[in-house]
């Protein structure tokens, strides 16, 4: 929880609107925003510089669809791809701590991304502290949106990086918040596998780690299987290269 990488009760009439309401918006205004977000969909599952491109198209909506929680899911999104492929450490907090992007607080689960985001930059109490609001953030964003893989796959990384912490951790969240946080290996693969469920070949990285689960559940034969399946998947992006890092360390201990 400290680093896993997000729509709230309070919604106005006008958002809901947008949300829910097709009479609420002139016919060709709905048409554009759907062509809008089936264009940037497409763009987020190409290259870099198709990310890139997607991330410049929203930007140009902004002050159009500001109160629309489709297109800010989106936005939102398109700051956590730029934000994976810096490799500069400003640059990196500049996608982050962009102040329109505090207005997706609205939005339980933009505000779960952008925890996960800010952890990277914070003390240890505080990475702890946005952990604890992250996962709080999340569960309420996966009641509101329960068709979302990636709401799993962070739900899996949360859960598998809680498995993970030491006993000292532990200790430390303890004592800053009374109850330190719980969950096991086997509750991050369901949600793993529950994300590959939903979009078969979600994510090198998901691949990657229900390999770990099941190598951490003494289940060589099923991380050999989904090692296999995320070699399958080319490295594009920063982040499938990272996956790669991962997978090839993860290799190496299931062949010793």
């Amino acid at each position: 929880y400290l680093t896993a990488h997000t729509d709230s009760e309070g919604d106005s009439e006008e958002e809901k609107g947008c949300m829910k309401s097709p009479n609420a918006i002139v016919k060709s205004e709905e048409e554009e925003l759907f062509d809008l977000l089936q264009q940037v969909d497409n763009l987020h599952k190409g290259s870099e510089d198709d990310k890139k491109e997607g991330f410049r198209l929203l930007l140009e909506k902004d002050d159009e669809y500001e109160n629309c929680v489709d297109f800010l899911w989106r936005l939102a999104r398109a700051y956590g791809d730029l934000f994976e492929m810096t490799t500069d450490a400003e640059e990196k907090r500049k996608y982050f701590s962009n102040p329109r992007n505090f207005q997706s607080n609205k939005w339980e689960h933009l505000f779960a991304i952008m925890c996960g985001y800010m952890s990277q930059f914070e003390s240890v109490q505080n990475k702890i502290r946005n952990g604890y609001l992250f996962k709080e953030h999340l569960d309420k964003a996966i009641e509101l949106k329960p068709q979302d893989p990636f709401l799993y796959y962070l739900n899996g990384r949360w859960c598998y990086s809680v498995a993970q912490l030491s006993w000292i951790e532990k200790k430390v969240a303890a004592a800053l918040f009374g109850t330190p946080p719980t969950s096991t290996v086997e509750e991050a693969l369901q949600n793993f596998l529950k994300a590959e469920e939903m979009c078969p070949g979600y994510s090198k990285y998901n691949y990657v780690y229900l390999a770990k689960c099941y190598k951490d559940l003494g289940q060589k034969n099923n991380a050999l299987k989904y090692c296999d399946a995320a070699l399958s998947v080319l490295s594009v992006t920063n982040e499938d290269k990272e996956a790669q890092k991962d997978l090839e360390a993860l290799l190496l201990t299931l062949q010793l």
